[in-house]
């Protein structure tokens, strides 16, 4: 498992050019398939706002960088992981879980796998922070997400992550 932070800064290489093409400036999730769809980019000389590079350019998510099979900027859509950040979690209920602190994608960076979740400053201090898997997920609003009344972040006993 990996997270969506450890992706945004990594360099963007075209494996058939031999060159560097830019750095991942942010992640592109599509919430309807629980999916990566893209990453955008910073730096190069061609960056624009929506231009980035859709998942099947990608060659490879590595630790260390992201290779790439086709340089060809295109318009990726989906929801920023810059964007989900902060965004409140509340259960069908109506009860608060926390706020999104990052993304959690399987090992290839194909799948969304769920979402770490904090309670604020103190009681990430006090229990750390949570987990949310995303099978738990109701749904994945632009402002909020919401999930069923069984997600509990730390647990039963308010300690350690959980779901």
């Amino acid at each position: 498992m990996r997270r969506a932070r450890e992706i945004a800064g990594l360099p963007v290489l075209d494996v058939k050019s031999g060159n560097q093409i830019g750095w991942v400036q942010d992640v592109v999730f599509d919430t309807r398939t629980d999916s990566v769809s893209g990453i955008l980019l910073e730096g190069g000389h061609f960056f624009h706002s929506s231009k980035g590079l859709p998942r099947r350019a990608l060659a490879n998510i590595g630790k260390d960088a992201v290779t790439v099979r086709d340089a060809k900027l295109q318009d990726v859509q989906g929801r920023l992981w810059s964007e989900t950040l902060g965004s409140p979690v509340y259960t069908e209920g109506g009860e608060t879980r926390g706020k999104i602190e990052d993304v959690f994608l399987d090992d290839t960076g194909d799948r969304i796998l769920g979402y770490e979740v904090s309670d604020g400053f103190f009681a990430d201090l006090l229990q750390g922070r949570g987990t949310i898997l995303q099978q738990h997920v109701v749904a994945d609003g632009e402002d909020i997400v919401i999930v069923d009344d069984q997600a509990r972040p730390w647990g039963e006993n308010g300690g350690g992550s959980g779901s």
